[in-house]
């Protein structure tokens, strides 16, 4: 078995970049804090850190110890703070997954008002990270993250659908743009002949995305054709492209709704829009509901009354 204050001794010295600014930090001295790691990498056989120059770094094989070693003390520190009463916490961490399918910036807006909205006592610290939607699964049963946003249902025994978005689409076109070529819309404008009037040609999600298949199922249904100029498995260069000028294309109205309300983007079709992209918002099943989550909820639903 490994020895617990070995490898916190590592991860400390890892973190803080070197053994001087780790021994003062664990209050033992340098000698004996080198000796300890060393003890450490015989263990294991392994060599964690290497020097450059006057400078210590880790080898790969440290950085992969040192990715350990975060996750199991991120969760122990998690679970010295769930023995605490209501009363003695004094922070809180909520870490979400989200699928890389989904756009970023978006996340931080819809998160900023929870963030602001810090309850008297209790500090709340979010950890929001990025990866596929199977692979935030398995993070989400191994509790590395609390929560996991997607556009994708997951159908599991041990994961719960906690509240779901279903978010107008919409198509997008730069006003400068529409401006410029002296172009007038509405919301009742046809796609079809606004795509086969405009110059612009389409920038779309790239083909594995599921905007993407919803995007090209919307072609189908109104028999449309359009040039593609840009595509991309990233969804925030997608948007970024489309406020830029670059194109036109279909983004979910809560994606851009600064763009729009500050008249950067003209948005066309029914308010409702042209179909639906839905946001989940997953847990696991035998985790109880704190304020938190129920907050995040009701900003999930609020989504779609935008």
């Amino acid at each position: 078995m490994f020895n617990y204050n070995h490898l916190y001794y590592f991860y400390v010295t890892a973190r803080l970049g070197g053994v001087s600014n780790a021994a003062k930090y664990l209050h033992i001295s340098q000698p004996s804090l080198s000796s300890q790691i060393k003890v450490l990498e015989s263990s294991i056989d392994q060599k964690l850190f290497e020097k450059r120059g006057r400078n210590l770094h880790l080898t790969p094989e440290g950085e992969r110890t040192f990715a350990y070693c975060k996750k199991m003390f991120d969760v122990a520190a998690d679970f010295a703070e769930s023995l605490k009463s209501p009363t003695e916490k004094q922070s809180q961490r909520i870490r979400i997954g989200v699928s890389d399918q989904v756009e970023r910036p978006f996340i931080a807006d819809l998160l900023a008002p929870l963030i602001r909205e810090q309850k008297r006592g209790v500090e709340k610290i979010f950890f929001v990270s990025s990866a596929p939607s199977d692979a935030l699964v398995t993070q989400l049963r191994s509790r590395e993250i609390d929560l996991l946003l997607t556009n994708k249902p997951i159908y599991a025994d041990d994961v719960t659908e906690l509240a779901t978005a279903e978010m107008p689409v919409n198509l997008m076109v730069s006003t400068k743009n529409l401006k410029e070529r002296k172009i007038r819309t509405s919301r009742n404008t046809s796609a079809v002949e606004f795509l086969n009037a405009v110059p612009w040609g389409l920038i779309i999600p790239s083909y594995k995305m599921k905007l993407r298949h919803e995007t090209d199922l919307f072609f189908q249904e109104i028999r449309a054709r359009k040039k593609v100029v840009f595509e991309s498995d990233i969804m925030s260069v997608v948007g970024r492209a489309i406020v830029d000028g670059a194109g036109v294309g279909f983004l979910p109205v809560p994606y851009v709704m600064d763009e729009v309300q500050s008249g950067i983007l003209t948005l066309l079709g029914p308010k409702a829009g042209y179909w639906k992209h839905t946001l989940y918002l997953l847990g696991r099943k035998d985790e109880k509901e704190d304020e938190t989550i129920q907050d995040l909820k009701k900003t999930i639903k609020r989504l779609e009354k935008i």
